[in-house]
C-alpha cells in the first residue's frame, strides 16, 4: 500500500534503518530507506511492542516489552498478562490504529512460542492535529 491508501500515518524510516543505491551506474547516490502507509504503521506497531517499558526517558509508559516473557511458562495467566500488556500499549502508544482484540494463546505443540494475534484498523478519520504557543518577546505587547 502506499501513502494514497492512509496519507495520515505519513513516511518514516524503514526498520531496521538500511540504505540503498539509487541512480545510473555512473551516478549512484545512497539514500535511506522509508516506507509509508501500512507498511509504515505495521513496523511501528512492531516497535512498541519490543519497547521495554521505562526506557524511554521522555515517555516512561511507552512500549510493551513483550521480551520480558520470553522466559515465562506458557500458562493461560501469562497469556492473558501478555495480551493485556499488548492492548495497553497499543491503545495508549499507536493512536493512528483501532485495536479490535488482541489474543495470546500457546502455539499447539511448540513449547516454547506464544502466537499473539493483533486485530486492528488504520484510523482513516484521524486528522493531525496541532498545538500554537504564543511566544512574547520582551518588551512586545
Amino acid at each position: 500500500m502506499s501513502t494514497g491508501d492512509y496519507p495520515q500515518v505519513g513516511r518514516g524510516w524503514a526498520f531496521p534503518p538500511r540504505w540503498e543505491r539509487v541512480g545510473a551506474a555512473g551516478a549512484t547516490a545512497v539514500t535511506l530507506v522509508t516506507n509509508d502507509g501500512a507498511e509504515h504503521v505495521a513496523e511501528a506497531l512492531v516497535l512498541l511492542l519490543r519497547t521495554m517499558l521505562g526506557s524511554r526517558v521522555m515517555r516512561p509508559g511507552l512500549g510493551a516489552g513483550v521480551d520480558r516473557y520470553v522466559f515465562e511458562p506458557r500458562t493461560s495467566d501469562a497469556c492473558h498478562r501478555l495480551a493485556d500488556d499488548v492492548r495497553r500499549a497499543l491503545v495508549l502508544g499507536e493512536p493512528r490504529v483501532i485495536v479490535d482484540s488482541v489474543e495470546a494463546v500457546p502455539a499447539g505443540e511448540a513449547d516454547d512460542r506464544v502466537d499473539v494475534t493483533i486485530e486492528f484498523r488504520i484510523d482513516r478519520h484521524r486528522r493531525p492535529t496541532s498545538l500554537v504557543v504564543p511566544f512574547y518577546l520582551a518588551g512586545a505587547s
